[in-house]
């Protein structure tokens, strides 16, 4: 039966974000569309108006060119460039009395012809419509009039600088035609050369043509352009935002809601009922993401029924992991004072592992009323497999030692025990220490375990360098050696795994052996517990957040019986049959 599961009960009423970006993204697309076209369309039109304009201008320059005489106006302009024209130019100007000019012209025999070609020029501007035509002599830095039909015969050696782009000529040349703005409004300017007989050139002939009305007229073609780009943008916009949201924008819209709707009842088994369904009447890139998702959704279901098996399984090994760490630990002395009505001794261990169960372990035990046996022991590897491998290891040894033999012996038939069903290659790192209470007399053997510390008659910590035999479990009939030394009344006696000195920073950096004989100086008068659990705190301290990566297992050992005060050597006990 199907729950009461409904989609619409998780659809959230949510923005249409895709669809404004969408839809603002073609708005952008078509102003940039219409923004190029207009631009273009405007660019090419002005291109060719002024093209049209331009060669109108030069050809009207020509044309009046033609017309002109060269050598005539090469003697007007000689003429008008006189110091004596000049002056009584000023006078003529100032009295505004043309007649001076005319009389000084009919004097050189120029006037006739001054306003015959004045009348030229006129009937050429009125006939052609445009805006001035006048005849210049170029110089340098300044240009002198000498026809002007708009002007009145004062005109005639009037100077005026020359225009920008001009003042570099050196001689009446070709000025071809251009557009610019001036004191007198937009025009189209050229200008061409009038020919002497002697094929110099005594001057130009320049035409204006007013492009200001143009100018209004390509302001206005502007301006309804915009206008009508501006409607197609709209009208193009409301089709477009209609069909995005109707195919784009609504059927993604829906496809988040019943993305979101997924999974939020909790219940793998009502899952089911939010899957997605796939639209019948679409066949594009719309149906693919509909289908990807439900793919996707009923992966999920199987992963989650898949994972809540695991996750029971999980459960299950956690369970039992807990209960091999109980046991495991419960191997281990874990109550202290371990001897509470023996005063001769204290001893103190612990051991942390770095995974749930651990390959370290320590062991002390009374083999009779007057001898301590003392383990430290690390397996190879870590885990499941070196915590089996350490209770063997530990029963192992410990049954052995209760037979009362030496160090060197223990160790000898722990070894024969081990090899015997070592099928996969394991072996452990073994210091064994036989311990006389009555006079703090030690007897031990070490199969390649780390070096022990002891502390001597002034309170210091040494590393006590012993000679090592080879691993237990490594190699059938390897033979070991004992060494006996002393523990001074009041001494400590620290064993401890390679968990201690390798402890490694985010650096990589190791605590090192070193650090842990300074870090033991530093507590020369603590009991066992105190000591064992400051050098704890002194490792997890170095070592900061980096994750453990090997069991760290310490044990002290305080000597409070007779004992002696004298410092002695230690010496080494042989095996009979010890083969290094």
């Amino acid at each position: 039966m199907k729950s009461g599961y409904n989609k619409g009960t998780f659809m959230k009423k949510k923005t249409n974000r895709i669809g404004r970006e969408l839809i603002c993204m073609l708005i952008l697309f078509i102003i940039i569309i219409i923004g190029i076209l207009l631009f273009g369309s405007y660019i090419v039109h002005n291109r060719e108006v002024d093209s049209l304009q331009m060669q109108k201008v030069a050809d009207l320059s020509v044309t009046a060119a033609a017309l002109l005489d060269g050598d005539y106006l090469k003697k007007l302009s000689e003429a008008v460039s006189s110091e004596e024209y000049q002056a009584l130019r000023e006078q003529a100007v100032e009295d505004n009395n043309p007649t001076l000019l005319e009389e000084y012209l009919r004097g050189k025999d120029l006037y006739e012809d001054y306003f015959r070609y004045t009348q030229l020029l006129a009937a050429l501007q009125t006939g052609e419509k445009v805006e001035y035509v006048y005849v210049q002599d170029l110089g340098p830095q300044d240009a002198m009039y000498l026809l002007d039909p708009s002007e009145t015969i004062l005109s005639l050696g009037m100077r005026e600088k020359n225009a920008e782009g001009l003042d570099d000529r050196t001689r009446n040349e070709r000025v071809e035609a251009t557009v610019s703005r001036s004191e007198y409004g937009w025009l189209c300017t050229c200008a061409e050369p009038v020919i002497a007989s002697d094929k110099t050139s005594p001057a130009v002939v320049g035409v204006d043509l007013n492009m200001t009305d143009i100018m209004e007229q390509r302001h206005r073609f502007l301006f309804f352009m915009f206008l009508q780009s501006g409607v197609i943008l709209v009208l193009m916009a409301l089709a477009g935002s209609f069909y995005i949201r109707k195919k784009i924008s609504d059927p993604i819209s829906r496809l988040a809601g019943e993305a979101s709707a997924f999974g939020t009842n909790g219940e793998v088994s009502d899952l089911q009922y939010q899957v997605v369904s796939i639209p019948k009447r679409r066949d594009d890139e719309i149906r693919d993401l509909y289908a990807d998702i439900r793919k996707m959704q009923l992966g999920i279901i199987d992963y989650m029924v898949n994972l809540t098996a695991v996750t029971e399984e999980k459960e299950r090994l956690g369970t039992e992991l807990d209960i091999a760490n109980r046991i495991q630990a419960s191997m281990l002395p874990s109550t202290f004072p371990a001897f509470p009505d023996r005063e001769e001794f204290d001893v103190y261990a612990l051991m942390k592992p770095a995974k749930s169960v651990a390959g370290d372990f320590y062991d002390f035990f009374l083999i009779d009323d007057d001898h301590l046996g003392v383990v430290m022991a690390d397996v190879s590897g870590k885990g499941i497999p070196a915590s089996l491998f350490m209770m063997m290891a530990k029963i192992i040894i410990s049954n052995i030692a209760q037979m009362n033999i030496p160090p060197h012996e223990v160790l000898e038939k722990a070894n024969a025990r081990i090899c015997m069903n070592n099928d996969e290659d394991m072996f452990v790192t073994v210091w064994f220490g036989i311990i006389t209470i009555s006079t703090g007399h030690v007897i031990a053997s070490n199969a390649g375990h780390e070096y022990p510390v002891l502390q001597n008659k002034d309170g210091v910590f040494e590393l006590f360098h012993d000679r090592h035999g080879f691993v237990i479990g490594g190699m059938e009939g390897v033979r070991y050696k004992d060494y006996e030394f002393d523990l001074k009344k009041g001494k400590t006696l620290f064993l401890y795994t390679d968990g201690v000195p390798e402890a490694t920073t985010a650096e990589n950096e190791q605590f090192g052996p070193v650090r842990m004989v300074e870090a033991l100086n530093q507590k020369q008068d603590a009991d066992p517990r105190e000591l064992v659990h400051y050098m704890l705190r002194t490792v997890d301290d170095f070592d900061g957040d980096v994750p453990q990566f090997d069991d760290i297992t310490m044990l002290a050992i305080r000597y409070n019986g007779r004992g002696t005060d004298e410092e002695e050597e230690p010496s080494f006990i042989e095996s009979q049959d010890y083969e290094p």
